[in-house]
């Protein structure tokens, strides 16, 4: 496995890349598994919940998510997973159908580190998909953290960034920046 550069919005050779509109995958594809393990790497060491193939210069209809375990304190102070992570990978993802309601929610991304805002999205999102070996999967209704980060990763293969989906653009902050602050005050 091997970590990727993220590319960053901030930066215009990057941020071309990721207006790009992807194209599709052809399955099989050989070097799809090398590359999807990279991606869960990249991913996971810039503490994401999602990547997209843009992200890592690729453009092409493939993203990851890595929903993290749930996890409940008992009384006794210990912690037991009471679900565990759970891995998914998308292939030329469809969203075929989503909730008539939205909710706004604090959003960020790997290309743009530290920087947040709330962008509405749906409840929730059917999505379609082939898995790795071309099967057509679906995932129906899905909400909560994998609605939002599906809507959030296929907006990435559509060449939308989470920045352009913002309402108020005054909700958009750097919460690095926040934390500098924080640090120098106290």
């Amino acid at each position: 496995m091997a970590l990727r550069r993220i590319f960053r919005i901030d930066n215009d050779s990057d941020k071309k890349v990721l207006k790009t509109h992807c194209r599709p995958v052809k399955l099989p594809d050989r070097n799809m598994k090398q590359l999807i393990a990279d991606m869960f790497e990249t991913m996971q060491a810039a503490n994401g919940v999602g990547l997209a193939a843009p992200q890592v210069g690729l453009p092409i209809q493939l993203c990851i998510i890595e929903i993290p375990p749930e996890v409940e304190e008992q009384p006794d102070g210990t912690q037991v997973e009471v679900a565990p992570v759970e891995h998914y990978v998308l292939i030329n993802p469809k969203i075929v159908k989503v909730s008539g309601e939205e909710v706004m929610r604090e959003e960020g991304c790997l290309s743009l580190p530290g920087w947040y805002g709330q962008v509405p999205r749906h409840t929730w999102v059917t999505v379609e998909f082939q898995d790795v070996s071309g099967k057509l999967r679906r995932l129906r209704k899905a909400g909560g953290l994998l609605g939002w980060v599906i809507q959030h990763e296929v907006d990435h293969l559509n060449g939308i960034l989470f920045t352009e989906r913002i309402r108020d653009l005054s909700t958009l902050r750097d919460m690095n920046a926040e934390a500098e602050a924080e640090k120098l005050v106290v």
